[in-house]
């Protein structure tokens, strides 16, 4: 639960000690406080479970922590100046007459990765903030999500933020800093903004962007930079180079026959994952159901999701992408060899498919590459059909590099950085930590104290985004209206706050601007437009329109391909902690990467050849060379690799990431510079003569002669069985209500994303059990999604399969418990009585899909704050028990009441599990198998359906739809 607010006369009584110390706040005056009548009664009053360690020989310094954290954390607060939001919120669902305890309230917001919004529905229980689900109705989402957003309730409650204004290390306030601030900010108004900086990460808010120009307008001199390190800038130069100005690239799948990925990425983590995977799938399906298929041919240095969904899929190095986007854009032959082969194979099919197919490149690829890309699509037609292009979302601000240039010239008198971590996250010839030392007066506000917090002069907290009021744009430029569901926990301001707090005579409140803003865009009617916003969560009608555009000639020829083997490094951001703003989240960094199933660090990836060469094997640390700089990390194998590339992840290397994301992996940023942040060449590989130890959840790759993951041939006789659910039992169930929850899982449509698994973990309060017991097989992930290969170690088949309990009606673990602690109920579930296990451990081993996990340890103790977050739905379970999926059996029991209550029965689609709810694919369908026009129902007697290990006769509730290839690869 959030602090309890001090009273009025509380607050004023602490704050009038606080004040007589004169100066600003420091330890002298907390002590003061500390040994107060005043704080004491508070404390006790407010807290009263510390009453008995303020009499031990702890006292003092306990009061003093107190105090602290009363003080600057909650009490100094009190004070701020802006509107209350209590009654401003709108939820998304209309809310009882009433609070009622205990009843989920949901709210129309937005998560953000790089600035970028995807719209989400924020589930509230009692006022706090425990889960996030899609929002159906949002135009470029629609419904999906991604690990990032699913886990981005988990860094609200992050007992690691910033809490506290600091000042040269030491605790301060805001009323401070707004003071010590006035001064220098007259002095640069009277230049004209001569010597001000500013530097953001990604920006896409317009409320953000037009308080900045406003800035801009009273202090013409300024500078605005952006600084995004696993940012979009490549593709917008390339853009750039074929429209003469940046543009967002727009796919419209639904209207395409076929699909080139050079190195895309539209399906991988990043800001267009949920929206792009979705529209995606749905044109796949679409497709399948017209008798043909949405195929994709990929080429990539290094597999990626996008290229590990293809059907037609090719590794080559980073040095041919170049020039095989301009043969592909010229139309001519490849020449000889598997690359080779697959051009000419592309362009007939190119030309085959004019005005119906879309040509990718990856959000990293060189701008050339993307260049080529948009004049490959013009050239077939695409462009104005299967291809759009709308203005940029992103703001487009001055580079990182001009700044640096800025300061290395002395040209900085005050830098004030919102949101971004350049001290760790620029490239290494910045030397940024060194140069910001020259600068006079450093601001940083973020959500942690950092690295550049570290050195900055001034350090304020940013309020997260599920606290504060605030906006941003979605890949298709409509506007999220980001509300808060929750009081700040901490005393934290967000971005335009700050702004207002350093250009306003008086600081405004977050909702005062945003509505200042909107009241300007959105006409007459406001009031009523706003309110319709709040509900939906975005503006409607503010997409970005398209843009007509017209490549430009070819400007120079392109260089050919280079024949040298020398090793090429691929820098690439973490699938699970992206460009390590997450790294101090556990969930994601307990999350198995979707290809690797690592955990808890990053790898140095190759490929078998390169290993074998070399002579390593999986956890042999090597010492990466490029330009005399080196990183040094375990070796991961990656099947799929072109030989003579090395990939490293972003992220790691943490110094001051917090609690749990410090000193983890290889800092990746050491070896980019300005002029190769994605590609480097040159580089040299060797032993360093040492092991490590890496955790991973998936110790097989291979389906061991098994047909775990089948495939279906388009056209070709149906793989799917059903009669493992015909065969003889000895079991005897008898339904009593006429319900029977089951799952059908499409393997076609699910991309491996991951991000069910995370969706489970908050719905379900699965712990975090750290490496160590990753390391002895105790992982306790509900739901794991299995990766396999198939086919040469040079250029496999990747195939994914999402792995939950399969909910057998002839259930293994049953007659093995001595205790009946896990059973079936009326409706077919497989239940577990965790007040009844002893710890056995039985049933797992009876089990032959392995999906239950035993708690050997107390690993559902967290911080308080930590524990704010737990769904009270759900059993908080005590070491020395089972755990498994009982597919959200507490939403199941809500809806059996609501319709119970009612007199009605439950319609289909009122009953999604967590898991079903987050696949940005859709590619998890739940519900009653006895309904037989139920959605689940249909999907299982789908001709593509099968049980897994269906030859057990265990007749699992859970089934899969076998995977989709082309015709000509049924052999």
């Amino acid at each position: 639960m959030p602090p309890m607010k001090a009273s009025a006369g509380e607050v004023a009584a602490l704050r009038g000690l606080l004040a007589q110390s004169g100066g600003r706040a420091s330890w002298q005056a907390l002590e003061r406080v500390a040994g107060s009548a005043e704080f004491r009664a508070f404390l006790e009053s407010r807290h009263p479970s510390l009453g008995g360690l303020l009499g031990g020989t702890g006292r003092r310094r306990i009061l003093q922590v107190m105090a602290a954290s009363f003080a600057f954390g909650g009490l100094a607060g009190q004070a701020r100046a802006q509107d209350s939001t209590e009654d401003q919120i709108v939820p998304y669902v209309r809310q009882p007459t009433g609070l009622t305890p205990t009843v989920p309230l949901s709210y129309a917001s937005a998560t953000l990765l790089d600035g970028i919004a995807n719209g989400v529905l924020v589930t509230t229980i009692d006022g706090r903030p425990i889960k996030i689900e899609g929002n159906p109705d949002h135009p470029w989402s629609r419904g999906g999500t991604d690990a990032f957003g699913q886990a981005s309730v988990l860094g609200l409650y992050d007992p690691d933020r910033s809490q506290a204004v600091q000042h040269l290390g030491g605790v301060s306030e805001w009323d401070s800093f707004r003071t010590a601030l006035q001064a220098p900010f007259a002095a640069l108004r009277a230049t004209r903004g001569k010597g001000l900086r500013l530097l953001t990460g990604p920006v896409t808010s317009p409320t953000l962007i037009a308080q900045i120009e406003r800035m801009k307008n009273t202090m013409p001199e300024m500078h605005w930079h952006a600084h995004a390190p696993a940012g979009r800038d490549t593709l917008y130069a390339g853009a750039r180079q074929a429209f003469g100005k940046p543009l967002e690239t727009r796919w419209n799948f639904d209207k395409a026959s076929l699909i080139v990925s050079l190195d895309s990425d539209f399906l991988d983590p990043g800001p267009q994952q949920a929206g792009a995977s979705r529209a995606w799938a749905a044109a796949r399906r679409r497709s399948l159901h017209e008798g043909r298929l949405l195929a994709m041919h990929a080429v990539a240095p290094s597999p990626t999701l996008t290229s590990a969904k293809a059907d037609y899929h090719l590794p080559v190095a980073q040095r041919d992408l170049p020039p095989l986007a301009h043969a592909l854009l010229a139309k001519t032959k490849g020449g000889e060899g598997p690359l080779g082969e697959w051009t000419d194979t592309v362009v007939a099919a190119l030309e085959g498919a004019r005005g119906q197919s879309i040509v990718l490149a990856g959000t990293h690829q060189p701008a050339e590459v993307h260049a080529a890309v948009h004049r490959i699509n013009a050239a077939f037609g695409n462009t104005g059909t299967t291809v759009g292009y709308i203005d940029p979302v992103v703001a487009q601000a001055e580079p990182l590099r001009e700044l640096v240039q800025a300061m290395r010239q002395g040209e900085v008198a005050m830098l004030v950085m919102l949101d971004t971590n350049p001290v760790y996250s620029a490239p290494a010839d910045a030397d940024f930590g060194h140069l910001l030392s020259g600068v006079a007066l450093k601001v940083h506000a973020g959500l942690h104290f950092d690295e550049t917090a570290a050195l900055s002069d001034w350090h304020l907290p940013l309020s997260h985004p599920l606290e504060c009021w605030g906006d941003a744009r979605s890949l298709d430029g409509t506007a999220s209206v980001i509300q808060p569901t929750i009081q700040p926990l901490y005393d934290g301001r967000s971005a335009i706050e700050i702004l207002s707090m350093l250009t306003d005579p008086e600081p405004r409140a977050g909702y005062e601007m945003l509505r200042a803003f909107w009241r300007g865009q959105m006409g007459d009617d406001f009031e009523a437009a706003w309110r319709q916003a709040l509900l939906a969560g975005f503006v409607s009608g503010s997409a970005f329109p398209a843009q007509p555009v017209k490549p430009a000639a070819l400007a120079t020829a392109v260089a050919p391909a280079t024949t040298a083997a020398a090793l090429q490094v691929l820098v690439r951001p973490d699938p699970t902690i992206w460009d390590g703003s997450f790294a101090n989240n556990a969930w994601l960094q307990e999350l198995p990467k979707p290809l690797t199933r690592t955990v808890w660090e990053n790898v140095v990836a190759i490929s078998p050849k390169l290993a074998a060469r070399e002579k390593l094997k999986n956890g042999d640390v090597v010492v990466v060379d490029v330009a005399k700089r080196q990183i040094s990390g375990p070796v991961w194998i990656q099947r799929g690799q072109q030989d003579d590339t090395i990939t490293l992840r972003l992220g790691y290397g943490r110094r001051q990431a917090g609690s749990v994301g410090d000193g983890i992996g290889y800092d990746a940023y050491g070896l980019r510079s300005f002029d190769a942040l994605w590609q480097i060449g040159g580089a040299t590989l060797r032993q360093a003569g040492a092991s490590a130890s890496v955790a991973t959840t998936q110790q097989l790759d291979d389906q061991e002669g098994h047909d775990y993951v089948r495939m279906q041939p388009v056209g070709g006789k149906p793989v799917g069985d059903n009669s493992a659910f015909t065969q003889p039992t000895l079991y005897q169930r008898e339904e009593s209500d006429g319900r029977a929850w089951g799952m059908v899982i499409d393997l076609d449509s699910c991309i491996g994303c991951n991000a069910c698994i995370v969706a489970c973990q908050a719905e379900n309060n699965v712990p975090v059990v750290g490496k160590k017991e990753v390391l002895a097989g105790r992982d306790m992930h509900w739901l794991r999604v299995d990766r396999y290969y198939a086919g040469a170690d040079e250029n496999p088949d990747t195939r994914f399969m999402p792995v939950p309990c399969m909910q057998c009606e002839a259930a293994p673990c049953e007659p093995a418990c001595p205790v009946e602690a896990t059973l079936h109920d009326a409706e077919g579930l497989n239940l577990m009585v965790y007040n009844r296990c002893i710890g056995t451990r039985a049933c797992s081993a009876y089990c032959p899909y392995k999906v239950r996990h035993f708690n050997f340890l107390h690993y559902s103790e967290a911080p308080a704050s930590i524990q704010a977050q737990r769904n009270p739905n759900v059993t908080v379970r005590g070491r020395g028990v089972m755990e498994k999926c009982t597919y959200c059996v507490q939403r199941i029991v809500a809806a059996r009441i609501d319709a119970d209550t009612n007199h009605k029965p439950i319609p289909d689609g009122a009953v999604v599990t967590a898991c079903a709810g987050a696949c940005p694919t859709q590619a998890i369908t739940f519900g009653n198998l006895a309904e037989k026009e139920s959605a689940v129902a249909k999907a299982r007697a789908d001709g593509r359906n099968y049980a897994l290990l269906g030859e057990l006769n265990t007749r699992p509730r859970t089934t899969y739809l076998a995977a989709l290839a082309p015709e000509e690869r049924k052999a």
